[in-house]
């Protein structure tokens, strides 16, 4: 019967019994012996290599009572190794034994994932991925920010890495990490290495730089944000650059091919005016420089920006530089305001002459309206899918005129029992009688055929001068009474706002009949959707009030207006 002694190992205690726990500590006391002089190293050492020990009697017991035998510590003694075994100082001299002893350590044992905490920046994740994938820190950490940038994901996965890994504190932790085998001679070798390291950094530390925990990490914090700042003025200055060049690029060609075309009178300038410049007395290719200028002479400035960020120095151009793009720059606003002062100072009124023409038609006639084109004044494939086209084109004597299809048709009850149709021209002037003038040179034809087919213009003809006039054209064709009005497809945008009771709107009225009622068209072709809405309508404008309810078979009206009260 053997006695058992409870001793205390790197923290953990245990059950051993005197035959091994002798054997045990002539095995520790051999290792002391075997280390060098010098006391904190060798404390450290030992400190170590009794942890080490610790962990694997610990993986041995199965039970708290269990008490360790003299087998268990002959099985630590073979994994630890002797102290004799390791010679470092013959291994300087035989270098194969040298490799061959390195070799056995290495496949002695697989290795942990851990958190380096002396090579960290954050919380040493990446540099534990690194030991443990035999890849260097770097580009795990490139990795990471690579893919944060894409979709972030990298920044979840590493904040669970920093929750779940244990972070490398002892010896025996940082070589299972690096996958060295935990003995003896590994964790003495580690130990002089941290010393060494140590004795270096205390020859050159500047005690007056000496730092908190808590002030390294928020040094630490500042670095990661310096340097996300960093990549994010580096993205910018690269944005800067890109926009600034194709800023400047854009502008020296309208410089050339814009301004100079039309200061040289060539004829063939590429860039147009804004309407607000259209019309000044500056002649358009002075007017167009100063606009280019004033684009681009800021982009000058943003383009250097740029370079200073990416290149990180200052290179500024100069003042003399500087100061005379300002000035230049002050000088072309002023230009533009006096520009669009001046040119808009041209059409501060507005007139409209009109010309009226009566024609008889008889009750129950149908008067078709269709617009009509000139393929030989323009080539425009398509002219009737929108009314807003403005063009120069030379008419059939030659002469350069300003073609627009800016025509509005309306089409209203007739006061008595005749047809007429009004033409209403309009533009801008210096004043009224100069407007007048204008609307005067406005030229639109139309044609009434014997079988009333009201064939409209789809255009206007008037002066180049007034390009910038906004000229323009209204029809109004007053129908009488039960007349019968059937409206073209060539007229599906060109119509506008023409009351009728269905409310049908105007681009639906194509291809219908519509009879002139009291007031309003009534539709008589169209569909019963269209014809029958149900539910209540009420309409307020100048003429009065209009109320209308419909329950799908009958409909009520209730009208109101300066006759009077009418309900039907």
């Amino acid at each position: 019967m053997n006695k058992t002694v409870n001793i205390n190992l790197g923290g953990l205690f245990f059950h051993i019994d005197e035959n091994a726990y002798q054997k045990l500590k002539h095995y520790l006391t051999a290792i002391s012996n075997s280390l060098s002089d010098d006391p904190l190293e060798k404390k450290e050492i030992i400190n170590d290599i009794e942890q080490r020990i610790g962990e694997l009697l610990s993986e041995k017991i199965t039970t708290s009572r269990q008490v360790i035998s003299e087998q268990n510590i002959d099985e630590i003694i073979s994994v630890m190794g002797q102290p004799e075994d390791y010679a470092y100082d013959d291994e300087l001299f035989n270098e194969d034994a040298a490799k061959e002893n390195q070799k056995k350590k290495k496949t002695k044992r697989n290795k942990k994932m851990y958190r380096d905490g002396k090579d960290k920046i954050l919380g040493g994740v990446s540099a534990g991925l690194g030991h443990y994938f035999g890849i260097d820190v770097a580009w795990i950490r490139i990795i990471l920010v690579a893919t944060m940038f894409l979709g972030g994901s990298s920044i979840l996965v590493y904040i669970v890495l920093w929750i779940i890994l244990p972070e490398a504190i002892s010896t025996a932790d940082q070589l299972e990490m690096k996958g060295e085998p935990v003995n003896i001679d590994n964790i003495e070798k580690k130990i002089r290495e941290e010393y060494s390291k140590i004795e270096d950094k205390v020859k050159n530390a500047d005690y007056s730089k000496v730092k908190t925990g808590f002030q390294d990490m928020i040094d630490t914090l500042g670095k990661l944000l310096g340097g996300s700042l960093k990549v994010i003025g580096k993205l910018v200055g690269v944005l800067l650059l890109v926009i600034a060049s194709i800023v400047l690029i854009t502008g020296l060609f309208g410089i050339v091919f814009g301004g100079g075309a039309e200061i040289l009178h060539l004829n063939n300038s590429i860039v147009q005016l804004p309407p607000f410049m259209e019309g000044s007395m500056i002649p358009k290719g002075l007017s167009l420089i100063l606009l280019v200028l004033a684009i681009v002479i800021p982009f000058i400035f943003l383009f250097v920006l740029g370079l200073n960020i990416l290149s990180g120095k200052k290179k500024a151009m100069g003042i003399t530089a500087n100061l005379s793009l300002l000035g230049v720059w002050i000088v072309t606003l002023f230009g533009l305001l006096f520009i669009g002062i001046e040119s808009n100072s041209k059409y501060a009124s507005k007139s409209s002459i009109s010309t009226n023409f009566d024609y008889q038609i008889a009750p129950k006639d149908t008067l078709r309206i269709i617009m009509k084109a000139n393929h030989k004044i323009t080539d425009r494939k398509n002219l009737f899918n929108a009314n807003s086209y403005t063009e120069f084109v030379q008419d059939s004597l030659g002469m350069d005129r300003l073609y627009s299809s800016l025509i509005d048709v309306d089409v209203r009850r007739s006061g008595n029992t005749e047809m007429m149709v009004k033409v209403v021209r309009s533009t801008k002037g210096f004043n009224k009688d100069n407007a007048l003038k204008n609307a005067k040179l406005i030229d639109y034809n139309y044609h009434l055929t014997p079988k009333n087919i009201l064939e409209l213009n789809t255009y206007f003809l008037t002066d180049t001068k007034l390009s910038n006039n906004s000229p323009r054209v209204k029809v109004i064709v007053y129908v009488p009474k039960d007349v019968y009005v059937y409206f073209d497809s060539t007229t599906q945008y060109f119509l506008r706002d023409i009351k009728n009771k269905q409310r049908i709107a105007d681009r639906k009225m194509i291809n219908h009949y519509f009879l002139m009622d009291n007031i309003d068209f009534i539709c008589t072709d169209c569909e019963e959707d269209l014809k029958k809405e149900e539910g209540l309508q009420l309409k307020i404008d100048e003429e009065g009030v209009n109320l209308s309810v419909n329950n799908g078979k009958e409909t009520a009206h209730v009208k109101i207006d300066s006759n009077g009260l009418e309900i039907k």
